[in-house]
């Protein structure tokens, strides 16, 4: 602290002596104060504050001792001396346990108490100083455990709409930053940001946000700089465009998120209006920006690969491998609570020909084509899967023989309406017997099957025939596996 900013105080019923201590001081480069008793002393302090107490112990009003303790406990940033004609050993360790810095005797020695006072104010720079460092090391702890709550939450999980909800219920709960329990979090397209995930906001502050085109309102602003911007109040900054007019006052941090330069969106965060962000704050909510936008790359990354793999490239429909894991999950739960379960397979008929006549990439469109037409006749709850080839499959859940004819047969007016083929198609009901998905689909292409050599452009039923089949097919491809070779 510099010399010319410390401050003295001089509790003493002596005047005389209070006022020579005091000149003598100045002369050192201090500011002074006096106060001829304890009570005054203590009422000088409450406005005033001082970095050294100077106290007599033989006040007229208040024991010294008391001063001396209501000064540690109520001022404590106060370092005090205690001053004494009529020193004991016993009031010397009292001063000392009541906090006194140290202990002089009157007629003191000039050139002592200034050694002393010296002490005690250095003393004292090294306690603020302690503090400093203790507030910049609790500071940075924050940031670090902010930094590291939201990046835990992002990386637990690789669902996009979870990974945006944890991140923004920790970012909301960090205790390094003045927020709200309000924020949201945009994604971005060429054009326009959407409201991708959001926490603690009223159908009334959403009511404009869900799309934010580019360069309007600060969240679309910061679209187009790229950089952090922070208002400290929407009524007042005209940058607010689109905030609904009911909307309580409020300040913002908006915050790009980016990845290897690529712009993905926004993390908006509310904070009470007047409330002032330092650049430290700024700092740190770029890295967690950057934090949040790699986790999204991430979370973005693996749910490509995910519809991918699972995912048929050319119809985009559901592929064989998809086909496993849903009839699978469907067979066992039509087991489990005895429901109807119906399986069709198609077949474009002659496709092999419409190729031939007119090229690959016409019969590509083709199976787009049908796809399409597949997915649009059937219910939400019924799946379509590419099953290879020019083959489908459609998994009809709670769906019994009849019912399933009757969409088979719509299937089949719909791709002959729609496009310049025939489709031929086999229906297989769940029986009580069938326990595997693959005897389940072994069973289907029977049907299938005698559908083509029927002629093709029809639907056939799998029957008892088609099962017994089924069964001892299964039956011969599981006898090595079952069978016990003797030793030779």
């Amino acid at each position: 602290m510099p010399i010319d900013k410390i401050r003295i105080l001089i509790i003493d019923d002596d005047a005389n002596l209070s006022k020579t201590l005091s000149d003598i001081l100045q002369a050192k480069g201090y500011e002074t104060f006096t106060a001829k008793n304890g009570g005054e002393g203590l009422s000088f302090l409450k406005g005033t504050p001082v970095n050294l107490v100077l106290i007599d112990l033989g006040l007229p009003d208040i024991p010294g001792l008391e001063v001396l303790e209501k000064v540690t406990a109520d001022f404590p940033s106060a370092k005090a001396i205690i001053l004494t004609g009529n020193a004991t050993l016993d009031s010397a360790i009292e001063a000392t346990n009541r906090g006194a810095f140290s202990y002089l005797l009157k007629p003191y020695d000039l050139d002592q108490m200034l050694i002393h006072i010296k002490r005690a104010l250095e003393k004292q720079e090294a306690e603020a100083e302690n503090a400093r460092q203790s507030d910049r090391l609790r500071t940075i702890n924050a940031e670090l455990n902010a930094l590291y709550e939201v990046s835990l939450s992002a990386s637990q999980t690789l669902d996009l709409r979870e990974l945006l909800s944890n991140v923004l219920h920790s970012i909301t709960k960090a205790e390094v930053f003045p927020l709200e329990t309000k924020a949201a979090i945009f994604l971005a397209d060429e054009q326009k940001l959407h409201l991708a995930s959001f926490v603690g906001l009223s159908e009334t502050e959403l009511e404009p946000c869900f799309e934010i085109p580019m360069g309007k309102c600060l969240c679309g602003l910061a679209m187009t700089t790229g950089e952090i911007l922070v208002s400290k109040n929407s009524k007042d900054d005209p940058r607010h465009s689109i905030c609904h007019p009911d909307v309580v006052p409020h300040g913002h941090i908006v915050v790009p998120l980016k990845t290897l330069n690529k712009f993905i969106g926004v993390l908006s965060l509310y904070i009470k209006a007047g409330i002032d962000i330092s650049e430290g704050q700024i700092k740190l909510l770029s890295s967690i920006g950057n934090q949040i936008a790699i986790a999204i790359g991430n979370a973005r990354l693996y749910e490509e690969t995910k519809i991918s793999s699972l995912y048929d490239p050319l119809t985009g429909i559901a592929n064989r491998r998809f086909l496993q894991i849903q009839l699978d999950k469907s067979l066992e739960a039509a087991q489990r609570y005895s429901q109807e379960l119906s399986i069709l397979m198609i077949d474009i008929d002659h496709f092999k020909k419409y190729n031939d006549q007119y090229g690959h990439s016409e019969g590509d469109r083709l199976l787009v084509k049908v796809a399409e037409i597949l997915s649009r006749e059937v219910r939400r709850a019924d799946c379509v899967f590419r099953y290879g080839g020019e083959e489908f499959l459609i998994i009809l859940p709670g769906t019994g023989t009849s019912s399933a004819s009757e969409v088979a047969e719509r299937l089949r007016k719909a791709v002959e309406h729609d496009t310049s083929v025939a489709i031929s198609l086999g229906i297989a009901s769940l029986p009580s017997s069938v326990v595997k998905m693959d005897e389940f689909i072994a069973y289907v292409d029977k049907a299938l099957y005698r559908a083509k050599q029927k002629g093709r452009n029809r639907i056939e039923i799998a029957n008892q025939e088609d099962f017994d089949s089924t069964e001892k097919l299964f039956e011969i491809q599981d006898y090595p596996k079952r069978c016990i070779l003797p030793k030779l």
